[in-house]
């Protein structure tokens, strides 16, 4: 196997083992089998004292004079059949879909894309060091201030920044798949989940079913879950394959 210069960094600050028991040796395993490195970053870069998810834009401040970033979200837990990562050009940033694509206004982001999984070349970084420096963008904007982008802390802001300088480069949505968010926005909705105890169960329920059914194979499908909304890590690492 040819020699790799990319590190994989799961960036996790502040006590979330109860996350990475089970995310992190999912990703150091799938790094190792393609030569790459890997991290548990618990000691963030954080200067301007920005909400603990910028830290994922400045991890090669920390880590520097690797080739290739390919930086998580600490409550995503990989496929142990994931593949080699999908190549992404060099000085563009590598997102996936967000699974709510309704509310951002901003005309310039022609989707938008989640900040879980971001891929990065060297020639990329300065792109995410724009993105700490300007910090938050507006999400909502019901004062009429502007146009939001969804999506709170950093993931707003590389948004109008990657599409400003038309340097976004759209991966496959299996290596950042947001179950949970993809079940209720697709069928009856936020409050729906968040009122009725027994919608959230019928949904497990169905990832546990012996018949096949579109939950279970959106999940069989993907090369990541993203765990939003999840609050059980245990569950999706024993029928995640």
């Amino acid at each position: 196997m040819k020699v790799s210069n990319t590190i994989v960094v799961m960036v996790s600050i502040g006590d979330r083992t109860s996350l990475t028991n089970f995310t992190f040796p999912r990703l150091a395993e799938w790094a190792t089998k393609f030569n790459y490195s890997s991290i548990l970053l618990k000691t963030g870069y954080n200067p301007l004292d920005r909400a603990p998810h910028f830290n994922k834009l400045q991890v090669h401040k920390i880590l520097p004079n690797f080739d290739k970033y390919i930086i998580i979200d600490d409550d995503l837990l990989m496929s142990t059949n994931a593949p080699e990562m999908e190549q992404v050009p060099d000085g563009f940033i590598g997102l996936c879909k967000d699974a709510e694509q309704r509310h951002t206004e901003a005309n310039h982001v022609l989707w938008t894309a989640n900040t879980g999984f971001i891929v990065v070349d060297k020639s990329g970084l300065h792109l995410l060091d724009k993105a700490y420096e300007k910090g938050e963008y507006p999400y909502r904007c019901e004062d009429g201030s502007g146009k939001g982008i969804w999506g709170p802390h950093d993931q707003g802001i590389l948004n109008d920044i990657v599409f400003r300088e038309e340097r976004i480069y759209e991966l496959s949505y299996k290596w950042n798949y947001q179950p949970i968010l993809d079940y209720f926005i697709n069928d009856q909705g936020w409050y729906k989940w968040m009122s009725s105890k027994t919608y959230r169960l019928s949904y497990y329920a169905s990832l546990l079913s012996p018949f096949s059914n579109k939950n279970k194979t959106k999940i069989s499908n993907a090369y990541g879950l993203h765990l939003i909304r999840g609050t059980y890590p245990k569950f999706f690492s024993r029928i995640f394959k």
